[in-house]
């Protein structure tokens, strides 16, 4: 199995949890993991109901901001080591990469 996937100018090891550029890594959780492969998988920009269905088996009618606090916490992260403030995009539609 192929464990190294390409996120822009990043590279994800899905069996260690490590994500990388050419000079810093950085830990991420399972969770964290599986949030950055569906956003890189996805064609679109994925709504918070879509997100907490297909990453957290929840159903969409739950009210809580259990992908927006992880979506922040995953940022920070990616600030704090690589510097980068537009890894995880927003809009209307949803996030992407």
């Amino acid at each position: 199995q192929q464990a190294d996937i390409n996120i822009g100018s990043y590279k994800l090891n899905s069996n260690s949890r490590k994500i990388s550029n050419k000079f810093k890594h950085l830990d991420l959780t399972e969770r964290e993991a599986s949030i950055l492969i569906y956003l890189k998988n996805a064609k679109k920009p994925v709504k918070i109901s879509q997100m907490q269905a297909e990453v957290w088996g929840h159903n969409s009618k739950l009210d809580t901001h259990t992908v927006e606090t992880h979506i922040y916490r995953l940022r920070k992260k990616i600030k704090v080591i690589f510097e980068d403030e537009n890894f995880i995009k927003s809009s209307k539609s949803g996030y992407f990469i």
